[in-house]
Formats: C-alpha cells, structure tokens, sequence
C-alpha cells in the first residue's frame, strides 16, 4: 500500500480521535497511543532502534516549543523549586521505587533499580498537552512550576538509567562528571545556542516569513545537536534555549510562536503513536500485577514523599504538594528511556518496557484524566485564565491602549531598528504610517523622521513615558 496514503489516513484518524477522547474525558494523547498500538498490530513489532531515533527527534521539538512558549516571568518565581524537582526530586523518587520493586516485586536488583530511574521523571509531552488540553490555570505558579520541572528533569533520569545500564552490562561511570557533563555542557550549549541564534535571526533580512521558521528550526537542531557532541544533555539544552529564545527580543516571534505550536502537535502525534506501535500486547498479562502495583506505589507514595520533602521548606500548602504530587504524569521520555534497555540487550529489558508502558499509559489515563478535578477538590484552580499560553496568546489580551506619536527631528528613536528601541515585553509598535502609507512593522523596520507610530499595550503610565522619551 502507497506509504503517503496510509500516512494521510493515520494523521485524519488521529485528529478525528481527539474528539472521541475529550468526550469521554481523557487526554488526546490515549488516542494517538492506541491508534500505534492498532497499527503496531497490523504492521508487526516496529525496528526499537529506528524507534527510538523519531522519539528522540520528536521530543526535541515538543521540549524545544514547551520553553519558546513559556513566560519566565511567571515562571521565575518558582524557578528554585522546579530545580530542586527536577534534579532531586528525580532521584528521590527513583531511588524509593527501586526500593520497593526490588523488595516488594521481587525483582532483580538492577532490574528494580533501572524501572525506579526510568519512571523516575515526569514527562514534558505529557504535561504540555494535557495542562493545555485541560486549559487548567492553577494558583501561586503551580503551573509553572510544573512545566519548568517536567522540561528539566530528563538529564537526571537519563544520566541514572545510562548508569545503571553500563554497571548492569558489567561497566563503570564516573556518576559525578557524567552528571556534571551533563548538565553544565547542555545548559551551556543551550545558553551559547540561543544568543547565537537570536543575533542570526534579528540580523537576517528575510524576505520569505516562512524561512524565519526553517532558521528557528535549524537553531533547536543545532542546540541539541552541539549539546550531545560535547557530552551534554540535547533536552536540557533546547528547553534552556527554548525559553531564552521564546523571552528575548525576536524578529517574527508571535509567528513563530504559532509555527511551533503546530509542530510540536505534529511531533506529540508522531511520538505517542510510535510509543503505541512498540507496545506488544503477548506481554500485557504478565506485567499488569507489578505494573498496577508499582503505579499505585509511584502515584501515592514515592512522588508525594519526594514533592512534600522538597516543596514545604518553600511553605508550601498541603493542597499545593498535592496537586504537584498528582500532576506527575509518566509518559513519552519514560518509554523512550525504557527503549535504551532494549537496545543495550539486557535479559530483562522487555519486561522493564512492558512494565513502563503499563504504567504511563496508566499515568497518561488516570493522572490525566482526573488532574482537573483534583485540581478542583484541592483548591487550586485560578480565576485566571493565563496557563501555559504562547507569545501570541498573550499579545492579544494586552492591547487594552493605544497610543499615536509622531517622531519629531532629533528624537533618540531616529535611525534605530525597533528592535534596538528595548521596549517592554507589554509595547510594541502595530503600525507605522510614512509619507502616507501605512508600513506593518517588523523587529528590523528603521524608525524615521516624521514617522507616524501605533503603539500598543496594557499599561498607559508606560506609554506615556515612551511617549515622552520618543519627544512626539
């Protein structure tokens, strides 16, 4: 059968589940997940190596859009808690499930060890999609802090996992400098990344808006790829550059903001229908005791021990800790981690996977299902309506003033590109009128004399001193 047909109907079968799927209440992403376990069925059991390089290309994009589109603003003040989360937080909860699956299941050591590290971190495809999906807005940042931690964490569950691999193999990792190495060659590759790429994009002079986004793309690329070359962590690097991108100065960003978003979708379908395919339901039967067992375990026990020992020297609430607790949703990153036992050829490594797909699906389904609710019973639904939104979202709600000025001779905005102007991230010029025409500006329009500027935002103190500084 023509491969580009059966392509075109998997894509309209999977936007026609999520239909289905918000009807009966769970996250779009079952049905991306069970439309892969069908065809996982009729094809057979997809390559895990093959597998595993389009997961990895389609959580850089999902983890990449997750930080261009996060505000750090809102961000910011829960930044010390999402760390310590994501770093921590991981390892605690790793080490308590290995625990508990090596004296509890009976499992091999190792084989304990490895299900704790792979399911050890919360998952950002996960969390993306189904905080947007739910358009849930929580209070004091707990959104936020969610999203931070989930975009975050994957270094420390991956540096566990490759570790426990090689000693389980019979190898040896220096543990500190390979955590080491991760994370400060990935934060630093993503940093070095994102500068680059913003002098690159504001200096081109593209005439093709779409090309913007192809360079946007080929700068995510290079992030993670400059990352992994030098033995740092690729997702860390492009969630890092993501959110300096996404909160700097940028030629096209409320385009770009819109581009990604539906790539990310595109990435978010891709990578849970892979997941599907991969699963291999022979095994389904011998997992589900110790998968449902080791989940309740995972869900309310580890997660809540680790979340309320990290989060209430921060005085936070017991509702807040509990809502944290149960938005620790298990998902893509878990499987794909649980893909490296596979290709590594260990003994046990297909039951670890059935294991981890047991309970992410149970995670995806359970968690996701009934985050709102929870939400709801705990107290900790905002009035407001700003969760997770992107650039353009934003954007829309501030155009509350206006205001018009003229550029007099001499003024200090003369000359200068409206990107060199600095203007708060709540102004920004809408339109420009010059000798009669009307100019729709971007991020390297040159202000001129006699200029005719629409300036936009929420705040009118501000745009009366701008208007005072421009001298109109």
């Amino acid at each position: 059968m023509n491969l580009i047909f059966v392509l075109g109907i998997i894509l309209v079968i999977a936007v026609l589940s999520c239909k289905a799927t918000k009807r009966a209440g769970l996250p779009i992403l079952v049905g991306f997940i069970f439309i892969g376990i069908l065809i996982g069925r009729w094809f057979g059991f997809a390559d895990v190596s093959y597998a595993e390089r389009i997961c990895n290309f389609a959580l850089l994009l999902i983890i990449f859009t997750g930080g261009f589109q996060t505000n750090f603003a809102a961000a910011k003040p829960v930044l010390g808690v999402s760390v310590l989360l994501s770093a921590v937080g991981t390892v605690l909860t790793a080490g308590l499930a290995g625990v508990f699956a090596y004296f509890v299941l009976g499992l091999e050591f190792y084989e304990a060890m490895l299900l704790g590290a792979v399911l050890s971190c919360t998952d950002a495809a996960s969390v993306f999609s189904i905080l947007r999906s739910k358009k849930l807005s929580l209070k004091n940042n707990l959104d936020s802090a969610l999203q931070i931690e989930s975009g975050s964490n994957d270094p420390t569950a991956y540096m566990l996992t490759v570790v426990l691999i090689s000693m389980a193999s019979g190898g040896s990792q220096n543990v500190p400098l390979l955590l080491a190495m991760q994370i400060i060659v990935g934060a630093a590759a993503g940093f070095l990344g994102a500068k680059l790429g913003q002098l690159i994009i504001n200096k081109l002079n593209l005439d093709i808006e779409g090309l913007y986004a192809v360079l946007l793309t080929g700068v995510a690329f290079f992030i993670y790829g400059a990352a992994a070359q030098f033995g740092g962590n690729g997702f860390l690097a492009v969630y890092i550059g993501g959110i300096i991108l996404g909160n700097s100065p940028l030629i096209r960003k409320r385009i770009l903001a819109g581009l990604f978003g539906a790539f990310s979708m595109i990435a978010q379908v891709a990578l849970f229908i892979v997941l599907g395919i991969l699963f291999v339901p022979s095994t389904f039967l011998a997992v589900v005791l110790n998968g449902l067992l080791f989940a309740l375990f995972l869900f309310f026990v580890a997660r809540p021990i680790a979340v309320f020992v990290l989060m209430k020297p921060f005085g936070r609430s017991l509702r807040e800790i509990g809502l944290v607790s149960w938005a620790g949703f298990r998902g893509a990153s878990s499987i794909v981690f649980a893909t490296y036992l596979l290709s590594a050829g260990l003994p046990y490594g297909e039951y670890v996977f059935s294991v981890v797909f047991f309970v992410c699906m149970l995670s995806v389904i359970l968690q996701g299902s009934l985050i709102a609710p929870v939400a709801k019973a705990l107290k900790v639904l905002s009035p407001e309506k700003r969760v997770l939104k992107t650039f353009t979202e934003y954007t829309a709600e501030i155009q509350q003033e206006l205001l018009e000025v003229t550029v007099p001779f001499g003024s200090v905005v003369c000359g200068k590109a409206i990107l060199e102007l600095g203007l708060p991230e709540d102004l920004y010029i809408l339109m420009i009128r010059r000798e009669g025409r009307t100019i729709a500006p971007i991020q390297s329009t040159v202000i001129q004399e006699n200029d005719i500027l629409a300036i936009a935002g929420g705040d009118k103190e501000k745009l009366l001193k701008l208007h005072d500084a421009i001298g109109g």
